[in-house]
């Protein structure tokens, strides 16, 4: 991203014409033309006050609620913006640094091995600056692949601040990314330790943009990274009291040590995420602290492996194996709907060539008949979109199984309890469906077509 490109996209957002902004600014179009094609650059003392002027004039020119919608092919990582302010120092944040990234390309005296790192400090400069970087290189030349890996605790802790309110909005299928995200669950808590508000559902939003895995690795550090391979690295930490800073790294000799730093720890860390491809020796494996969860995980993965309406588990069965234990059941409200109405989920993940929908109405009634005859309050319906199901255990361990049709994956994602169980729960309090009724007006609906 140059300055140019920013402006210009800005402009075009905003509707604006180079002249009208020319005009506001105190310059001529033809240089204001020159700076948008990357013909001049700008001074230092040029560059801060363009920065300022145009980030002002742009913010208000774009600023409404939900404004971030209109910027989202710019910026696909992005704020939900509370103010015009917000907006403004958003804006001069990005000119600042697409300016930097202009004067770098001037400089026939830099390379890849010794580009300089630039530092932020302070939260909203960091939240900022994740956005920005982010942005900037997945709107670069499109990569075959995006391959992120990261420390950082953006779901939990510290960092929860610098991730509040960033909107990921980016559509499903435009780009190719994996997300590994390291945790370490052998660590103490510290003292007001908390999770992030929603940690479940912004799970679910994570998963219809990237394909995400969980990996446990026990180390202790102060610092923690975000890197995209090859690509960069944010490395992130804290001044004394509690500031955070975060510092930009593209140093080819840098990248190159923390992608062998990764690749070893990928070695020595405890896959927590799986799909169904690779979830066979995790299954397999003899009782350990994870049997709690690993035998719901059986019970759900021996459903991708129905070829035929036959094979279908017995209700009283599946449940009774799912529930063992003081289990609780959540399933997506349209999880249930496109089974009844489509053949997303039993032809493409359970493979089960022309169901018929009488066939999709009998199988979804024994679910009915079995909530009527058992009034079971452990099995409840949730309010999304994503096709999921999640089993909240009374062990440290718990479940998240998401149905992804567009990569026809069945993905488990290992959670701490404590981490997901009360949100679930209110989850459902608030979707306020009674699964009974819910079920039964499916069917009707079904039939009635």
């Amino acid at each position: 991203m140059t300055s140019g490109t920013l402006l210009k996209s800005l402009l075009d957002i905003a509707g604006l014409s180079q002249k009208s902004f020319a005009d506001s600014i105190f310059t001529s179009p033809s240089k204001l033309s020159k700076l948008i094609n990357g013909n001049i650059l700008l001074s230092q003392k040029e560059a801060s006050n363009f920065s300022e002027q145009a980030a002002r004039i742009l913010a208000n020119k774009i600023y409404e609620p939900n404004c971030c919608f209109k910027l989202k092919d710019l910026f696909p990582f992005i704020i939900d913006f509370s103010s015009r302010n917000e907006l403004y120092e958003f804006l001069l944040t990005a000119f600042s640094y697409t300016i930097i990234l202009d004067l770098e390309t001037a400089d026939e005296s830099l390379s890849d091995r010794t580009i300089r790192n630039l530092h932020y400090s302070g939260t909203k400069p960091c939240k900022y600056m994740f956005c920005i970087i982010c942005s900037d290189y997945l709107t670069r030349e499109r990569l075959s692949e995006y391959e992120f890996f990261t420390s950082l605790p953006r779901y939990s802790d510290k960092y929860i601040e610098c991730f509040d309110h960033i909107m990921p909005l980016i559509p499903t299928g435009k780009f190719k990314i994996s997300m590994q995200q390291f945790f370490n669950l052998q660590r103490k808590p510290a003292a007001g330790f908390r999770y992030r508000d929603g940690f479940a559902q912004r799970i679910f939003k994570e998963e219809e943009y990237s394909d995400l895995y969980f990996w446990q690795l026990d180390f202790e550090s102060s610092n923690h990274f975000f890197m995209l391979k090859n690509q960069f690295i944010l490395l992130f930490n804290e001044y004394v009291g509690g500031t955070p800073q975060v510092t930009l790294i593209r140093n080819r000799a840098q990248l190159n040590h923390y992608t062998a730093f990764v690749e070893s720890a990928m070695q020595k860390a405890s896959r927590r995420s799986f799909c169904q491809e690779n979830v066979a020796d995790f299954l397999n494996q003899k009782a350990d602290r994870d049997e709690e969860v690993r035998s719901k995980m059986r019970v759900i993965s021996q459903l991708a492996h129905v070829r035929d309406s036959t094979e279908f588990p017995d209700p009283l069965q599946f449940f009774n194996s799912i529930l063992k234990d003081g289990a609780a059941f959540y399933i997506t409200s349209d999880a249930l709907a496109d089974f009844l109405f489509s053949r997303s989920i039993s032809g493409q993940l359970l493979k089960i060539e022309d169901l018929s929908p009488v066939n999709r109405i009998k199988h979804v009634r024994n679910f009915y008949k079995y909530l009527d005859q058992h009034k079971n309050k452990q099995i409840n319906i949730i309010d999304s979109h994503i096709f999921s199901v999640v089993i909240i255990c009374q062990g440290s361990n718990s479940l998240i199984c998401l149905i992804n049709i567009p990569r026809n994956n069945l993905k488990y994602h290992i959670l701490q309890t404590q981490s997901i169980a009360d949100e679930v729960k209110n989850w459902a309090a608030l979707s306020a469906v009674d699964s009974f009724h819910f079920i039964k007006t499916l069917m009707r609906q079904v039939r009635d077509q």
